[in-house]
């Protein structure tokens, strides 16, 4: 059933990002990005188009900070779109797109799936300085998992399973449901990316930065890299692509969790 989910999942995912591949590239046909208010959300209006998804749906966003940061996104675009380089417009298609059909739930189910086989706690014992290399780095994040949300796991090595105390699921479910389902959709693409639950939960509640995050979940191909050297054309490249979108993911998670409306401010000075 899980390999069934993942496979429904993942074809979801790979429908969104190759329509967006298919949008990038064209001719910027605007002027300037702009935001306007629109039934309690927000709308990015390019010069006097509706911002909408590829599949033509209107993109309307929750809190006016995202609407400013994805105005920002469309603003720097320069004579040919490049939506590689607007993570959180392609966050927001993704929000959009999978609200109708996939559940806030099911999302959150997804994410948990990782942690069964979380980077973190699937381990390689040999040779002993990998081993010794994982758990000085992983351990800590271990720790915090367990301290933090009160529940027990036991790290792997070989084809064992890492243990998992029966209250781990539902915990940690209701903290990730206890966010909006915007929130939920970077949770899950970071999640998907790092290949770690645990990564993603230490980064939102800032325990450590987005560098450090990426750097734990390659934490072998680093090591690998510090014996064998570094493909400076596939390795930087990789690791430059892998922070922009955990970095983008979790300011999409912090945009659409905060409510902080400019234009009320604005009017609030007006009155001083």
């Amino acid at each position: 059933m899980f390999s069934i989910f993942r496979i429904q999942r993942c074809s979801k995912v790979c429908c969104i990002w190759s329509q967006v591949k298919h949008f990038s590239g064209k001719e910027k046909f605007y002027k300037e990005a702009r935001i306007c208010h629109s039934d309690g959300g927000f709308e990015i209006n390019l010069d006097n188009r509706k911002l909408r998804t590829p599949n033509g749906n209107i993109v309307k966003l929750p809190t006016e900070s995202l609407a400013q940061a994805v105005s920002v996104e469309w603003n720097n675009q320069n004579k040919v779109l490049k939506l590689d380089q607007m993570p959180l417009t392609t966050l927001c298609f993704s929000a959009v797109e999978n609200k109708p059909t996939i559940s806030a739930k099911t999302l959150v189910s997804s994410c948990f799936n990782y942690l069964h086989t979380d980077t973190i706690l699937c381990r390689i014992n040999e040779p002993p300085e990998l081993e010794k290399f994982q758990s000085e780095r992983w351990d800590p994040m271990v720790n915090w998992l367990m301290k933090r949300h009160s529940i027990q796991v036991t790290p792997s090595s070989g084809f064992a399973m890492p243990v998992i105390s029966e209250n781990a699921e539902p915990v940690l479910s209701r903290y990730l449901l206890s966010y909006n389902y915007w929130s939920i959709i970077g949770f899950e693409r970071m999640v998907s990316s790092l290949k770690s639950l645990i990564v993603p939960l230490a980064l939102v509640d800032r325990e450590i930065s987005v560098e450090e995050a990426v750097s734990l979940s390659r934490l072998e191909l680093e090591y690998q890299i510090s014996k064998w050297g570094n493909i400076a054309w596939h390795h930087d490249i990789e690791l430059a692509e892998s922070r922009m979108k955990t970095a983008a993911a979790v300011m999409f998670i912090q945009l659409c969790s905060e409510d902080s409306k400019t234009e009320r401010y604005r009017e609030a000075l007006k009155s001083l």
